[in-house]
C-alpha cells in the first residue's frame, strides 16, 4: 500500500510542478507551515494529567528496545520536564495524546472507548504504522513527500513528541546499551577498563 500511495503522490507532485511552476512561489508560505507545524507559543505551560501521562508512558514503551526498557518514570521525567519549561509543547503532548487515543478507538474500540495504553505493544505499534509512514532512514524523497500528504496531527506528533523522546532514550544508558555501550561515549564508567574492551564484550549484549 505504501508504494502505491508514494508513486501517486510522486506523480502528482511531478505533474502540478509541470503544469504550473509559478504556482510553486504562490504557495510557499503555505508548504512553510506545512512541512514545519508551528508551536502555539501562547499556550501555558505546566504539565499532563495522569491519562494523558499513561498515553505517552505507553508510546515510550513501544520506541525503547525491548531488551533495555528504562525504569518506570523515565519517560514520564523528561516530559514533565519539557512541557514546564518550553512553551507550546505541553499542547503538542496533550494533542497527541488525544490522536494515539481516538486512532486506539477506532482501530480497535469495537464501539467502545480504548485508550493506547491498555492495548498490548503490538498493537501500538500498528496504531503507529496508521498514523505514520514508514521509510527507510536513506529515503530522502518519501519523508518529504509525507509531510505534504500527512496530516498536521501526525507531523507533530513525530517532530515534536516522538523525535525527541527516541533522541532522549539513546543519549541514556539504556539507549547506549542496545549499541553495547554502558554509558554515552566520553563519559567516564565506574570500570576504568571498560574502554579496553570491544563495545560488544560487556555484560549489555
Amino acid at each position: 500500500m505504501l508504494v502505491s500511495r508514494r508513486n501517486f503522490l510522486l506523480g502528482a507532485a511531478f505533474v502540478t510542478t509541470a503544469a504550473a511552476t509559478g504556482a510553486v512561489f504562490v504557495a510557499r508560505p503555505y508548504l512553510a507551515k506545512k512541512l514545519s507545524p508551528e508551536l502555539d507559543t501562547a499556550y501555558p505551560l505546566g504539565i499532563l494529567n495522569d491519562g494523558e501521562m499513561r498515553t505517552i508512558a505507553a508510546l515510550g514503551e513501544v520506541l525503547a528496545a525491548p531488551a533495555f526498557e528504562p525504569p518506570k518514570g523515565f519517560f514520564e521525567d523528561y516530559v514533565n520536564l519539557v512541557t514546564q519549561t518550553k512553551r507550546g509543547l505541553l499542547k503538542e503532548y496533550r494533542s497527541a495524546a488525544e490522536l494515539l487515543n481516538a486512532t486506539a478507538t477506532k482501530l480497535f474500540g469495537q464501539g467502545i472507548r480504548k485508550t493506547f495504553a491498555e492495548l498490548s505493544v503490538s498493537a501500538r505499534d500498528q496504531i503507529l504504522h496508521k498514523l505514520l509512514w514508514q521509510y527507510s532512514a536513506r529515503d530522502r524523497v518519501v519523508p518529504k513527500v509525507e509531510k505534504i500528504a500527512a496530516s498536521r496531527d501526525a507531523l507533530a506528533l513525530r517532530m515534536y513528541v516522538m523525535e525527541p523522546l527516541i533522541e532522549y532514550y539513546y543519549r541514556s544508558q539504556y539507549g547506549w546499551a542496545v549499541v553495547g555501550y554502558k554509558s554515552f561515549p566520553g563519559r567516564p564508567q565506574l570500570d576504568p577498563r571498560a574502554y579496553t574492551r570491544l563495545p560488544y564484550d560487556t555484560e549489555a549484549v
